[in-house]
């Protein structure tokens, strides 16, 4: 097993690997690497933890949605425990949301330099590189991950997404200084975010089904397709919208369609933005793409 496990280290397994099966082996050959790169993996692990419940009780973990995923996360969190080695989990919250408030987007997060690997069968993949590829220069906050070869984990975040992360560390920050002040309880950090009083205007969204097995496929395309409607719809003018994560569960709501979930993206309308009052807005054309790509579907017939 360990032997294994150090042969998955070296970029030589990667060799003559389509693209499929390389994104498969740096699931496992950047967690590793992530643990490699930090002073100590037990404050690191806590600090994550936090960090991990945190983003999901703000409404911000979720990669297909644009926000960040847990590897994400966990190489953020690394960053900071290789800044400060000798902090502790408490410490390193504080630092975590100080840095990721102040830092410059244009400068990518990494643990260690980006590789170019010119080894025989090593020099086709495709690297981070936003001088090289034009697509890399259109990424809005990267975090690289470290194994080769390395690439953007936060590839889907958008400027909207950007702009509720970016609320998002601020507040932190605001809160872990009131914590330490004695202003306010840990647990105030972690509040969830009040979606359905902080907006008063949603987009609603479900996904239906007959059998578990369409559901559970349907679900699948559907939410790997949900960045489309973020991306259209903040590009309406006056119009500023917040995509919420979660899938709330429709099972049974409906005796024709057995099983389900729903999905909300919250609109809001703002003076600062553009908007007036007796204002219209069309969002045809927000959505038409994104009905466009799902009704394209590949099992569609399958299951028709």
């Amino acid at each position: 097993g360990q032997q294994l496990e150090e042969a998955a280290m070296e970029d030589e397994v990667l060799k003559n690997m389509d693209d499929r099966s390389v994104r498969c082996m740096n699931g496992f050959r950047v967690a590793e690497m992530i643990l490699r790169f930090v002073p100590n993996r037990e404050v690191f692990r806590r600090t994550l933890r936090f960090v991990k419940c945190w983003a999901k009780r703000r409404g911000i973990y979720s990669n297909v949605l644009g926000f960040f995923g847990g590897i994400t996360w966990a190489l953020l969190v690394a960053r900071v425990c290789q800044l400060y080695p000798y902090y502790a989990p408490s410490q390193l919250v504080n630092r975590f949301f100080r840095i990721y408030d102040q830092w410059n987007w244009s400068k990518p997060v990494m643990l260690c330099e980006i590789v170019e690997n010119q080894n025989p069968g090593l020099g086709g993949f495709k690297v981070w590189n936003p001088k090289a590829n034009v697509a890399d220069r259109q990424h809005v906050m990267p975090v690289i991950t470290p194994a080769f070869p390395a690439m953007n984990s936060t590839h889907n975040v958008t400027e909207t997404t950007k702009r509720i992360l970016l609320e998002e560390f601020r507040r932190g920050y605001e809160m872990v200084k009131n914590v330490e002040a004695a202003k306010a309880e840990w647990s105030e950090v972690s509040e969830p975010f009040p979606y359905f009083t902080a907006f008063r205007h949603f987009l609603w969204l479900e996904i239906l089904a007959k059998s578990e097995e369409v559901y559970q496929r349907f679900n699948g395309w559907v939410g790997s397709k949900m960045r489309i409607p973020t991306k259209q719809l903040e590009a309406i003018p006056s119009l500023t919208i917040h995509p919420n994560p979660e899938q709330y569960d429709l099972r049974g709501c409906d005796a024709e369609w057995p099983l389900g979930c729903g999905m909300f993206i919250a609109l809001a309308f703002y003076k600062a933005n553009g908007a007036f009052v007796g204002q219209q807005f069309d969002l045809r054309p927000g959505l038409s793409p994104f009905l466009d790509v799902i009704n394209q579907w590949g099992e569609k017939d399958l299951y028709a």
